[in-house]
């Protein structure tokens, strides 16, 4: 082999090789930025950033067992009917949105809830409901959700209200413990008495009506008050409550009472409970409501875990074509934490009911435990 030879087959060699290089080259993979969930404590405990968005996330609610027994109210024309217990178990799922803008907090809450009671005609079988579901913006909310009649006192025996649901348009002030908020409600017609079954009158149209009801209040130090009003545009009658706290000793003080002034879709109604007849399928203007009520709770602080709560609540009930009876319920609830998130409640009241249209009083009570996260 020649020298001339022996430069050609170097020079071939190292084309050769470079050309692979060239062909192949080394690629160096960039490690990925890991995509945590973030903690967001803008909007208080439990809110975490979706990944990749400045919203805040917040899931949320509760599992509840309940056994709950009661002695069946009695009406003077109703037949004997037997004591009635029941056992369900409850679960409510809860999830919130909140992004800020520059026109406030955008938010947004989704409350399913889902049962299974052993006693009924539907025993046995789930049912699955919206608890509420609603989006807000700044003081604006719309949607579907409780309105301020659905708060009540310390305790689980005041009943100062009707209907606490509607689907709504509501704008709230707040301020310096000052709140003040006005809603337009749209009424259901069972809700305002006007409600027809379909097998009844297959041409009956039960179209939603209006409602106007509202809450001006305010909290200073352990001290609160607050004015509840709702119109009834289709009955035009209304209600208006008042409820206030006061941190008293080692607890809290409530006291409230309401005033209808006629059946309305914001009164406490009893529809066929009262009278000498039936009225389920009477109009709103021929049912009973209650026309005056009071109660009061006191929530006793016996330790940090546990609480007891007496109550006590009289009801005037207005009747059509006879004069208002009376009647007085009393109660307990005591509440005691097992562990943070668990409790056990056991409420008793009884109900000291007028002898001209019951048979008998009627005592009740149940059994809880709940696991809230």
């Amino acid at each position: 082999m020649n020298v001339k030879s022996l430069l050609l087959g170097s020079a071939a060699a190292v084309a050769a090789a470079s050309g692979a290089q060239a062909a192949d080259p080394v690629v160096v993979i960039e490690p990925v930025t890991p995509n945590y969930v973030e903690v967001c404590d803008t909007f208080g405990a439990g809110y975490f950033y979706i990944p990749g968005t400045e919203t805040c996330l917040d899931i949320g609610g509760y599992v509840r067992f309940q056994v709950s027994a009661l002695s069946k109210q009695q009406p003077a024309w109703a037949a004997d009917t037997p004591s009635t217990w029941d056992v369900f178990t409850k679960a409510q799922l809860e999830i919130s949105s909140m992004t800020e803008t520059e026109l406030g907090v955008l938010s947004g809450v989704i409350k399913l809830n889902a049962e299974a009671h052993s006693s009924g005609f539907d025993a046995g079988d789930a049912t699955f409901s919206i608890d509420q579901t609603y989006l807000a913006l700044g003081g604006f909310q719309a949607g579907y959700f409780q309105s301020y009649w659905d708060e009540g006192l310390v305790g689980e025996i005041d009943d100062l209200s009707g209907n606490t649901k509607f689907n709504s348009m509501r704008y709230v002030f707040t301020g310096d413990g000052f709140v003040a908020g006005l809603s337009v409600d749209a009424l259901t017609a069972k809700q305002v008495g006007t409600y027809v079954k379909e097998s009844d009158d297959p041409n009956a149209l039960n179209l939603a009506k209006i409602g106007i009801s509202g809450r001006v209040g305010f909290q200073a130090g352990g001290l609160g008050f607050k004015v509840d009003g709702g119109y009834d545009t289709h009955n035009e009658d209304g209600s208006i409550r008042a409820m206030s706290s006061l941190a008293l000793g080692p607890g809290s003080l409530d006291v409230g009472a309401s005033w209808a002034s006629g059946w309305n879709a914001y009164a406490n109604t009893f529809d066929n409970w009262f009278d000498s007849y039936p009225f389920a399928n009477a109009p709103a203007a021929n049912s009973v409501y209650a026309e005056w009520q009071v109660a009061a709770g006191y929530a006793l602080d016996v330790t940090d875990k546990f609480t007891i709560t007496p109550a006590v609540q009289w009801t005037s009930v207005n009747i059509p074509t006879a004069s208002n009876k009376s009647f007085y319920t009393f109660g307990a609830l005591f509440d005691y934490e097992i562990v943070d998130g668990l409790s056990a409640k056991i409420n008793l009241d009884y109900a000291d009911l007028p002898d001209s249209y019951f048979n008998s009083d009627t005592w009740g009570g149940w059994f809880r435990l709940q696991r809230d996260f």
